[in-house]
């Protein structure tokens, strides 16, 4: 699996730039997935810290931790209430809009349960502004910066697309 930078048809076939490699290929396949690349958040921390992942494996994983999920489709909502179901688990869902738009009608009316019962908080109309190893840095819109205790921080904000490449 590699990053590839460019394709360009030459007289040998494809050439296939990855950083500073060049392969030559007959045929070339692009595979991009769903989602193409996840979607950082380019704030300080996020690229230094191991605590930030973009997809949820096992939610069974995590317990007695502070955990921030950031977004606001299927994807963020499920492993929130997922990872709210943990031993121990103490989840913020944030999310940089006022109501969460497009989720399926089982996980928004799941989602207000748990929200309702504390076993998730949601902060919208947020971003992140910093991730440090103990804690993380949320604005939440109108209000002074917060700082919170936070193990792990898990971003379902979407994927890029390589437009450019293709």
């Amino acid at each position: 699996k590699r990053k590839v930078d460019s394709v360009v048809k030459t007289d040998k076939g494809f050439e296939v730039k990855c950083g500073a490699e060049t392969l030559i290929a007959a045929n070339v396949l692009l595979a991009l997935g769903r989602r193409g690349s996840p979607r950082k958040l380019n704030v300080p921390g996020e690229a230094e810290l191991g605590k930030v992942m973009y997809r949820l494996i096992d939610a069974g994983t995590y317990q007695e931790k502070h955990i921030l999920v950031v977004g606001g489709g299927d994807s963020a909502v499920e492993a929130a209430m997922g990872l709210a179901t943990q031993p121990g688990n103490v989840v913020t869902l944030s999310y940089r809009r006022e109501t969460f738009l497009r989720i399926k009608e089982g996980n928004e009316t799941r989602i207000a349960e748990f929200v309702n019962t504390q076993r998730v908080k949601t902060v919208f109309n947020s971003d992140i502004t910093l991730i440090e190893p103990e804690t993380i840095t949320i604005v939440e819109k109108g209000k002074p910066p917060e700082k919170i205790k936070n193990d792990f921080v898990f971003v379902f904000a979407g994927g890029e697309l390589p437009n450019e490449l293709l």
